[in-house]
Parts: structure tokens; C-alpha cells; sequence
């Protein structure tokens, strides 16, 4: 106790910097022309309480500190400072845990849950039987240097000095310090209470052993919604879509939170003829020297405004479009310059030609042969072992129909898993060694031209067959690239273009609808070759990503500043780095029921899936041979064994129909047409594999106890977050705008 009475009798610097920090808060809110305004909202509120923006500032500064701490342990002890991506990561990860704490803090008040004087200066020391607290026995500061144990004295010598310091800001480290000691203690017993209140039944052990251990060998067919034709559900009008969201626009699935919705488009900034003429002149000057420089790095690292040069086998170049110049698979170079490439020799240099925002000057290094190969395949997804045995029973079977009837684009249209490649009949062209998967990468390389087979990857089964390889030459470039940078003319230019195009839509707006506006706006940046792009603001955690600071809080002023209504222009073009943006406010979203102009379109693709069910459902009624059913729809065949835990079937995620095979269907049972999530379904029972005899479920009911106590614990933080109601003012704030 004698810590606590301590900290009482110098009191006096708390209240001193209590009342120091609250005049530095007060004064800046006082309106001395008007009189004091109450700011509601802060940087955000929990449940209607504003968030202590003060506090959040040091939060946030703890969680920079871990960042930062977690980056030099990456890098070997190195300082590597925050980037924008780090300043993101500790405001969320801030925020977050604020909140959170905010939450529990309240649960406990509300269970009077406390931590009192005596439990806390036991647990600090570890006295009296108390464990030393979970907050401060890790910490090294506290270990003996010699035994690495915690020592107590150690952090009574700590303590000792913040009391016996006059510096104020001590005495704030002292009071946050066992604040967070008792906080810590606090969520552990709360955490107690929780796992103390788990509880599982005999019964419940034993429902879990019969999912896990109960078999039901099935067959069905299957047939997805998406293979009905579209003559087949007919024309769906307004009407019909109107009467669907009537009578479901109540439904959990589409309510909607409160948002604001921006309609979009940009007009580039685009370098003028002259800003390009001035780049090129500069890279045609520099191109006898290239030429005749013998160390081509050094050359790229002095001129290039990308300084990097690649000289090994493994950096040969290749025209775009090909399938190496794909994703991360190999560096290219423009399709336009592939000729001048091709047609060069070694020492040349080709250019001035402009590669997406650079100009660019390329010398052959040397070229060397690339091995490429040509070859389509099926994928079988699978994850666990039965899904792989189960795939690989069906590419055997596969393969043999294919020998048979040389149908492999048929085959991929039908069975293939794989959405990459199933447009293009399951062809991948010209990759190279290393681009795909090992297994992948042998069978395509290592077999001879012809070679149709199975291997085995991460993905699941693939049926490959092998077209073609060839060895075409490739160059290793040095390249010198300038930034085409745009002059303040072109910026002049396309905000003088967005200007007019705000000018006559606005005029074109007059007198017109909300949907109208938006139809209007929308068309006009089609039929002018911009793209429509939208983005929606949530309104209890404002946040736009991909623009710059300009750009975000003009978009936030047009979704959120005082008068802000549905069909509102930007009023002037917003400047956002290398483009000119124009944008509308198309709907103000309230929390609850949607309108329906908000979920047309989805209620829409309701109403189709609901249709093509309807459509197999009547063609799949009253069918008792499953296998002759699937092949006249050309549907899917299964026969598998399912279990009641099962998370998955051959046809995917489709809880209905393991629900089903478990509903009480006798062996040899069949189900009339049953929709599920993706698709339709007819199912027969063929036999029944019992669990075997038990009548011990301790093993299950103590997994299930065990699961439930990690699970909850780890959960209510989330959950208490998700039924509080939580503004983050923190963006809009910054903006002056809330």
C-alpha cells in the first residue's frame, strides 16, 4: 500500500497537470465574439462519447513505435523511417484499439469489474500469493541481469523514481503506467469470467463425433444457375424487379449503412507535343555516347531516371502482349519498337520511343534463346486429401474421354476450375521456365510435344496436354529512361476542358431528376471515352484511397460540407497529381432499408438466379437416374461420401446439399430438385455409413469447450464493436469540414 499512498499525497501534480492540459484544451474552443461552441463529434464518437483526441495521439504514437521497432528487427537493428503505408497501418491499428478499449472499459463498469489499490500493488510486486502482473513481467527493465528473472525490487526502484521526481511530466508517466497495469488486470479477470461461463454438454460431444464420424455416400447431379440460357427466363421488367425488392427489401442481406455515394471520371494530364519534342531531344543527344560507353550500368545509373540495369540471362526482355511480358513474369518493352529489337545487333541502341509515361533510349546488351512453351489444361480444385483422390478418380477419367474424342475445349468449358484460362479453351501460350507452379513447370518443359497427362499442384489436379515450345531470341537491355514530365499547360489545358464539361452539365441538369443527373452524367462520360468510376464513403468511418490529399478532401467537401445534396457537381475540376477529375454526389445513403434505386441491380441478378432455378428445377423433376439426368444437361455427376462437419462438396461450398443428405433420407432415397447457393440439385442417398459405437464424447466436448473459450475470448473485443455505434471523424477533421 505504500506505493498507492504515496501517489495520493502527491496528488498536487496530478491535478496540476490535469488543469494545465484542460485550460490548453479549453481556450481554443472558447469564441470570444459569441460565446463558447460545443464541438459534438471530435475526432469521433463511441456511443455518442467523444473520443479523447489527446489520448488517441499517444495511442497512435505507441503504435508508430511498434511499427518502427518491428521494421529495424526486419532489418537487421537498421533505422528504417515510417513510410505513408506505416502511418496508415498505426492510425488504423490507433483507432482500432482505442475504440475497442473504450467498449470493454464500459463492460466492465457496467459488471462492476474493478482492480482496487490492494489487488494492484500486489500485482505489481507479486505479493501476497498475486502472480506479478502479465503488463510488467515481460518487460527486460525488470528482469535481474544476471538470472533473467523479474525482479520485484526493480520495479519498485522504478516507481520509486517517478515519485520522487518534480518533473510533471513524471507524475503523468506514474498515473498512465498503473493505469495500464489495472487495465491489464482487469481484462484478464473479465477473461476469467468469460472462460469460467463456457460451458459444453454431453450431448453436444456427442452431435460433434456423429458430423465427424457419420458417413452418407451420395450421388447427385448438378447443375449451376449459370448454364441457363438467357431465352429461357425471359425478359425481366422493372415491374417484376420492383416486386421482388418489395418483398424482400427488409431482409438482413440487403440492409445498407449510412454512405455517400460519388460518380466519377478523369481527364488526364497528357504531355503536349512540345513537352514530348523537349524529352526526346534530350535522349537523341545522349544516344552517340551510349553507344560508344562500355560500362552500360554505370550509364543507366548516371542518366536514367529509373536507375536499374538487370545483365543476367534471367533479365532478357519481351515484347508485351506475350506471355512472359504478363503480371510479374519478365520485363518488357513496348510492341511498337519490337521490330527495330529483332532487326538490331549487339551495341546498338534504339529509341527515343515512349514506354507509358517515360521516354526511353535501349542498347543491346547481347540476346540470348528463351525457352517458351505452349499448353492447355484442366483444372480440378481441391484442398484436402479426399477432395484430391476424388479429383484425380475424375481427370483419369477425364483424360480417357479426351483420347477418345479429341474434345479437350469442350472438357475445359465444362469441368475446368481454373477462370484464367477457361475463354481461351484452358490455352496458356508462350511462359517461360519458372512462370507457373514446379509440377506445372515439368510436365509443360520436360515432356515430349503431344504429351497429354495429369500432375498434382497446390490448386488441385491438372490435366495438361503439350502443344508447342520454342526458343526464341531475346534481348537483355540497358535502357535510359526520362520522365515525360507535363508542362503547366497541359494541367492548364485539361482543367480548362474539365471546366466546360462541369459548364454544360450543369446546364444540362436544369430542371432534371436525381436519376436523371446521375443517367446524364453517367452517358456523357461514356459517349466522350472516359471512364465511369464510383466510390462510396461510409459515413461512420469516412475514407477514399487512390488520391491525393487535394483530391480526397475535395471529395470529401462535395459528399459532406454543410447544403451537400444528391446531384450536386463539383463545382470546379479537382486537380488530383496527373489527372483532372469531375464528380457528382449520387445518392446519400441512410442506414436501414435501401432504396430501391440503390439495389436495382442486384435485386436484379435476384430475380434472374430465382428464375434459373425455377427453369432446372422444372426440367430436373421427377428424374430418378442421376447419371443419364447429368449427361442429357450436360450437368455435373458426383458421387462422394459427405459428413455433417464437411465445410465443402465436389461442386463447391453448397451447405444446402449436405443439409440435405443429412435431413433424414433413408438409403436409396431420392430428393426432388433442391436450390442451392449456386445451383440446383437432385440427390440420392446410396448407403449409410454409421460412427462406430461409442459412449465417450469427453474427447469432443472438451475440443468443443476448448474451441469456444479461445474463439470468444479473442471475439468479444470484435463483437462489442460491431453493435456499438462508431463515428470516425478523424479524416473529415483534418479537412475542417465536421
Amino acid at each position: 500500500m505504500a506505493l498507492i499512498g504515496k501517489i495520493r499525497e502527491k496528488s498536487w501534480l496530478l491535478v496540476a497537470v490535469v488543469g494545465i492540459a484542460m485550460i490548453a484544451f479549453i481556450l481554443p474552443e472558447l469564441n470570444f465574439g459569441g460565446g463558447p461552441t460545443e464541438d459534438t463529434i471530435g475526432i469521433g464518437t463511441v456511443n455518442g462519447k467523444k473520443v479523447d483526441d489527446r489520448y488517441y495521439e499517444q495511442v497512435l504514437q505507441n503504435a508508430r513505435q511498434q511499427i518502427f521497432q518491428n521494421k529495424m528487427q526486419q532489418n537487421n537493428g537498421e533505422a528504417v523511417p515510417l513510410d505513408e503505408n506505416d502511418e496508415k497501418n498505426a492510425m488504423s491499428q490507433a483507432w482500432q484499439a482505442l475504440v475497442s478499449e473504450m467498449l470493454v472499459l464500459k463492460e466492465y463498469e457496467k459488471i462492476g469489474l474493478i482492480v482496487d489499490d490492494i489487488e494492484l500493488e500486489n500485482i505489481l510486486y507479486g505479493q501476497d500469493n498475486f502472480n506479478p502482473s502479465g503488463a510488467i513481467i515481460n518487460v527486460q527493465f525488470f528482469r535481474d541481469s544476471l538470472t533473467g528473472e523479474f525482479d520485484p525490487n526493480l520495479v519498485r526502484q522504478y516507481f520509486d523514481a517517478l515519485e520522487e521526481s518534480s518533473d510533471p511530466q513524471a507524475a503523468e508517466n506514474l498515473a498512465s503506467t498503473l493505469d495500464y497495469v489495472r487495465q491489464f488486470r482487469q481484462e484478464e479477470k473479465y477473461n476469467a469470467l468469460i472462460s469460467a461461463g463456457i460451458h459444453t454438454t454431453s450431448l453436444e460431444g456427442k452431435e460433434e463425433y456423429l458430423a465427424q464420424k457419420e458417413v452418407k455416400n451420395v450421388a447427385y447431379a448438378y447443375q449451376n444457375f449459370s448454364r441457363v440460357q438467357e431465352e429461357k427466363i425471359g425478359e425481366i421488367s422493372d415491374e417484376d424487379i420492383k416486386k421482388y425488392y418489395d418483398a424482400n427489401k427488409h431482409l438482413k442481406k440487403f440492409e445498407q449503412r449510412a454512405a455517400r455515394k460519388i460518380n466519377y471520371f478523369s481527364i488526364p494530364v497528357l504531355p503536349n507535343n512540345e513537352d514530348t519534342a523537349r524529352v526526346a531531344s534530350i535522349l537523341q543527344n545522349l544516344i552517340p555516347r551510349f553507344q560508344q560507353d562500355k560500362d552500360d550500368s554505370l550509364f543507366v545509373m548516371r542518366f536514367s531516371d529509373i536507375k536499374e540495369f538487370y545483365g543476367g540471362d534471367d533479365a532478357a526482355q519481351h515484347p508485351e502482349g506475350t506471355m512472359l511480358g504478363a503480371g510479374n513474369q519478365g520485363k518488357t518493352f513496348p510492341a511498337a519498337i519490337a521490330p527495330a529489337i529483332e532487326n538490331a545487333q549487339e551495341g546498338d541502341v534504339v529509341g527515343p520511343y515512349v514506354d507509358q509515361k517515360y521516354m526511353a533510349i535501349s542498347k543491346i546488351v547481347r540476346f540470348v534463346e528463351i525457352p517458351l512453351a505452349t499448353v492447355r489444361h484442366i483444372l480440378l480444385s481441391a484442398n484436402t486429401d479426399e477432395e484430391f483422390t476424388a479429383a484425380q478418380r475424375r481427370a483419369d477419367s477425364l483424360v480417357r474421354v479426351i483420347r477418345a474424342n479429341n474434345n479437350f475445349e469442350a472438357m475445359v468449358t465444362q469441368f475446368s476450375d481454373d477462370p484464367g484460362s477457361k475463354n481461351t479453351g484452358g490455352k496458356y501460350e508462350n511462359f517461360g521456365q519458372g512462370a507457373m507452379v514446379p509440377e506445372f513447370n515439368d510436365f509443360s518443359f520436360d515432356k515430349p510435344i503431344g504429351s497429354l497427362g495429369t500432375v498434382r499442384t497446390t490448386y488441385g489436379i491438372h490435366i495438361i496436354e503439350v502443344l508447342e515450345r520454342q526458343a526464341p531470341k531475346r534481348p537483355i537491355l540497358a535502357t535510359v529512361y526520362k520522365y515525360i514530365e507535363p508542362t503547366k499547360g497541359s494541367m492548364d489545358n485539361a482543367i480548362s476542358i474539365a471546366s466546360s464539361i462541369i459548364y454544360d452539365l450543369d446546364d444540362a441538369f436544369s430542371g432534371q431528376s436525381l436519376e436523371q443527373k446521375v443517367a446524364v452524367f453517367d452517358s456523357f462520360a461514356v459517349n466522350n471515352g472516359y471512364n465511369i468510376r464510383s466510390l462510396t464513403i461510409q459515413d461512420e468511418s469516412p475514407s477514399v484511397t487512390g488520391f491525393g490529399n487535394n483530391a480526397e478532401g475535395r471529395l470529401f467537401r462535395l459528399a459532406y460540407d454543410e447544403g451537400a445534396k444528391e446531384g450536386n457537381l463539383s463545382s470546379s475540376p479537382i486537380r488530383d497529381r496527373e489527372k483532372v477529375i469531375v464528380a457528382l454526389l449520387a445518392e446519400i445513403k441512410e442506414d436501414g432499408i435501401p432504396r430501391f434505386e440503390s439495389v436495382r441491380d442486384r435485386m436484379l441478378n435476384e430475380v434472374k438466379r430465382e428464375r434459373q432455378a425455377a427453369v432446372l428445377m422444372e426440367e430436373m423433376v421427377g428424374r430418378q437416374d442421376l447419371e443419364q439426368l447429368a449427361k442429357e444437361m450436360n450437368a455435373r455427376y458426383e458421387s462422394e461420401g459427405l459428413t455433417f462437419g464437411a465445410g465443402t462438396t465436389a461442386v463447391g461450398r453448397e451447405p444446402i446439399l449436405i443439409g440435405t443428405a443429412f435431413s433424414g433420407l433413408l438409403d436409396g432415397e431420392t430428393t426432388i430438385p433442391v436450390k442451392g447457393s449456386n445451383g440446383v440439385f437432385v440427390l440420392r442417398v446410396d448407403s449409410t455409413v454409421p460412427a462406430p459405437e461409442t459412449t465417450d464424447f469427453s474427447t469432443e466436448q472438451m475440443q468443443l469447450k476448448n474451441q469456444e473459450r479461445t474463439s470468444f475470448t479473442q471475439r468479444y473485443r470484435t463483437a462489442l464493436v460491431q453493435g456499438a455505434d462508431v463515428i470516425d471523424n478523424r479524416r473529415l477533421r483534418s479537412f475542417g469540414i465536421r
